[in-house]
This record gives structure tokens, sequence and C-alpha cells, in this order.
């Protein structure tokens, strides 16, 4: 995974090859291009268990859509746990699942907000997604693409895009 910066500010682009997979800014980390809300869900829970355990919490992991609960929450749709919501959707943009796909944003911490921070938390989420095939949900993830990925890439670009 590379992260690329957007600009001069604390926004970057992340990519798999050549395919943008999420962004980050700085507050949160989005992934983008499932098929389905529950693929993005069960994808955000994935991400969220690893980013916990990482944080040296202990979440309660999910195995499957049904042990998943997606609530409405004003404007958005919120995966939630019993601590709470860990995860809001974010839904295809008009073009429908094939334009972007559904896709998910996790909150950082405060004290995650810092670059080097925030792209290490998105490669601990990436990671996650990709040991347990859950990249493979991805639009993104065509046989082509599939083939001609590096695996364990860490490459980052932090240079300004225009």
């Amino acid at each position: 995974m590379r992260a690329r910066r957007v600009g001069t500010g604390t926004e970057f682009r992340l990519f798999q090859g050549e395919q943008e997979i999420g962004r980050l800014d700085g507050t949160a980390v989005s992934f983008r291009g499932f098929a389905t809300r529950d693929d993005a869900a069960l994808a955000a829970s994935v991400a969220h268990v690893a980013l916990s355990r990482r944080r040296g919490e202990k979440p309660r992991p999910v195995h499957a859509p049904s042990d998943l609960l997606v609530r409405d929450h004003g404007s958005g749709h919120g995966v939630t746990e019993p601590g709470g919501v860990f995860a809001w959707l974010i839904q295809p943009e008009a073009g429908g699942a094939e334009a972007g796909g559904w896709g998910f944003e996790i909150e950082l911490l405060p004290e995650e907000g810092t670059d080097v921070f925030a792209i290490g938390r998105a490669r601990v989420m990436w990671r996650a997604l990709q040991s347990t095939r859950m990249d493979r949900r991805m639009r993104q993830s065509s046989a082509g693409e599939r083939s001609a990925r590096r695996p364990g890439s860490n490459e980052v670009d932090k240079e300004a895009e225009g």
C-alpha cells in the first residue's frame, strides 16, 4: 500500500498498485470499493479488530455479516458493537456500486493524527483486509490487479500530488 499526499494538507490517497483503495486525512481512514453494504460492514469489522489489537485493546471478533449491526445514525449508517459505533459506512456514489462501491471509515484517535501514525494505522487495517482476503471483495481487485500486486509492499509516496 502506498500513501500519496494530496496537495500540501494532511490528506492522503491510498493505493494498491495503481488502484486507489482509500483515503486518510489525519482524523479518519477510509477504504472504498466493496460491492455490497454487507461486504463493507464486514471489512470495517476486520479493520476495526486489527486496529483495536494494535492499540492494545481486546475487541470482540466478528465472523459473519450476521454478527454485525448496521444502524441509521443521522445522515449515515454506523456499524456498531456493544461499545458503540466503530465505523461509518460510505454509500456508493450516484453511479452505483460500479462507480466507487461501498466503503467504510474508521476514526483515528487524536494521538494517531500525525502523518506517520495515520499512515501506520491505515497499513494495519489494509494488512488485516489482505490477510482475511476481504481485499478481494473490492472492485479494484480484478484478476489482472491481483496478479500485478507485490505482496508485502509498504511503499510510501509522500510527494505532493497536483
